[in-house]
């Protein structure tokens, strides 16, 4: 039987529950903000079983309507190994401000902190910006296309790193491309063809979300050199223009057609129309290639959350710099 409530606010009340725990050793604070009853049970799962592999305290921050109180309980209480704190607090009824200050009060001090963000927005009305407004700032796990197939939350994250530099901060969104970056390169793994690489004129993506889409977009550029020059348009070394095309078509989170068109040729990858599970990779033009195919992994939340809390502090620098040509990129 679940004990009732504490008092969402009441934070003598909730360390006390947490203080009748038996003592153990915490690596890190996980604290992971909910704003949609649709997908709680999703992140749960997702956190817990984070929260099972790194003794932590974790943090529920659920701002769905309706939802009031707070819970402490042990991960499992039924496994005695087990080191995790889990504090689940209902905070619909309390501003974002008392929101964070709430959680960053019932952090422990001096071991990692990391804010996994499960809301579709994060701008200045949200509890997100109010996490890094004090000393010691979170690692910021955020997904640009968790709820929205338009850029507007990768906007919103471009502006965020622009006025705040110095935090460490991952994507979900960029961290789902590693296949597709894999097969762009391996178009030019032929010292032959390393020349292609400085006659692209066109980049056209189809991706389930445009997040995914200007990431990919911008790692290329990025590995080439280029520049974000205006709306849907690149400039190389040399002030050439580069087209970029991104369509948005799937389901979301997904990249399903690269096609990058140089002088001579026209190099791609598609996801199977018959079986989403391979990618038919192919060259077109002077330099065509017989059609591979490729395998696609299946993705896993729970570990992107993992290998993105538990990263090496700091952005990475290359995913630092596509997120800040997406303004222009998009830019009306």
């Amino acid at each position: 039987m679940t004990p009732p409530a504490l008092p969402t606010g009441d934070i003598d009340l909730i360390r006390s529950e947490l203080a009748r725990a038996k003592p153990h050793i915490t690596t890190m604070n996980f604290i992971v903000w909910i704003d949609r009853e649709s997908n709680r049970d999703w992140v749960l799962q997702r956190a817990i079983k984070i929260s099972e592999k790194h003794p932590s305290r974790t943090i529920i921050l659920d701002a769905s309507p309706g939802r009031f109180g707070a819970h402490v309980r042990p991960l499992d209480p039924n496994d005695p190994s087990q080191q995790s704190a889990f504090i689940d607090i209902g905070v619909a009824g309390i501003s974002p401000q008392e929101a964070c200050s709430l959680a960053t009060s019932l952090a422990v001090p001096d071991v990692l902190t990391v804010l996994c963000w499960g809301a579709e927005t994060l701008d200045e009305n949200t509890a997100f910006r109010c996490f890094f407004a004090g000393g010691e700032m979170p690692v910021a796990v955020v997904d640009s296309s968790l709820g929205v197939r338009d850029a507007a939350t990768i906007l919103e994250l471009a502006k965020f790193y622009q006025e705040h530099p110095g935090v460490s901060l991952r994507d979900l969104a960029w961290m789902r491309l590693h296949l597709w970056q894999d097969i762009i390169a391996h178009f030019f793994d032929d010292p032959a063809l390393r020349e292609e690489l400085f006659s692209i004129r066109k980049l056209r993506i189809v991706a389930g979300s445009d997040a995914e889409a200007l990431y990919l977009g911008g790692w290329l550029a990025s590995r080439l050199g280029w520049s974000a020059a205006a709306r849907n348009e690149f400039a190389d070394r040399n002030g050439h223009r580069i087209e970029f095309e991104y369509e948005r078509g799937g389901q979301a989170r997904r990249v399903y057609n690269v096609a990058l068109t140089t002088a001579t040729s026209v190099y791609q990858g598609s996801v199977d129309e018959d079986d989403a599970s391979i990618v038919r990779v192919w060259v077109e033009g002077a330099n065509a290639r017989e059609e591979r195919l490729v395998p696609v992994k299946a993705i896993d939340t729970a570990s992107l959350v993992e290998r993105a809390a538990l990263e090496e502090p700091g952005t990475d620098e290359i995913f630092e710099r596509a997120l800040r040509m997406v303004p222009t990129l998009v830019a009306e």
